[in-house]
């Protein structure tokens, strides 16, 4: 450690840019995407998805939001941790055989009109704050099965577009930081 302290301190460089990379290299993809795949009710009510479906796929389907009979009792399922908040509630076409997931801000109960829905797809298994959403959804009266597929309506390609600029800013520094590392000269571990 010694002979090699700038070594160790490129490598340690290295591996912090590598974490952002492969954690925005995601996000940078689904940002690329253009058309949503389309979710049918029917198709869901059956378990499947469109052939060649995915998780993190850009999806939309069109569906009337389910918010119970009782505007006092609305069945929107909240996951709330730190300060941020998601927000759960089926659709009328699909029963319990889909979820749509709103952050920040709770639906408005009193708009019961049918629209399409666009976001990210993922499953009650696959959300953030995993244990803390299945106990929102119990709660709500909402499915809880972790195969049950989630629409992430937050999470659109437009919306990762407009930060792209940041995503390449840490790719750029992860390869500047490989770089680094390569160029410079190192001392021999063992002296030789």
């Amino acid at each position: 450690m010694r002979r090699n302290p700038w070594l160790l301190v490129r490598l340690f460089m290295v591996m912090v840019f590598t974490f952002g990379a492969s954690t925005t290299a995601a996000n940078f993809s689904y940002g690329l995407q253009e058309d949503p795949v389309r979710l049918s009710a029917e198709q869901l009510n059956r378990g499947q998805l469109p052939p060649g479906t995915e998780l993190d796929d850009y999806v939309e389907i069109r569906g009337t939001p389910d918010f119970g009979p009782d505007p006092k009792t609305p069945e929107v399922g909240v996951s709330a941790r730190y300060s941020t908040a998601y927000y759960y509630f089926g659709l009328e076409e699909t029963r319990d055989n889909l979820l749509i997931q709103q952050a920040q801000t709770p639906p408005d109960i009193t708009d019961t009109r049918e629209r399409v829905w666009r976001g990210q797809l993922a499953t009650v298994g696959t959300v953030i704050f995993h244990d803390t959403t299945q106990r929102g959804l119990k709660v709500a009266g909402l499915p809880t099965d972790d195969a049950i597929p989630v629409v992430e309506i937050g999470e659109t390609p437009e919306f990762y577009r407009q930060i792209f600029p940041a995503y390449s800013a840490i790719i750029g520094l992860w390869v500047l930081s490989i770089a680094w590392l390569v160029w410079r000269k190192n001392k021999p571990f063992l002296g030789l």
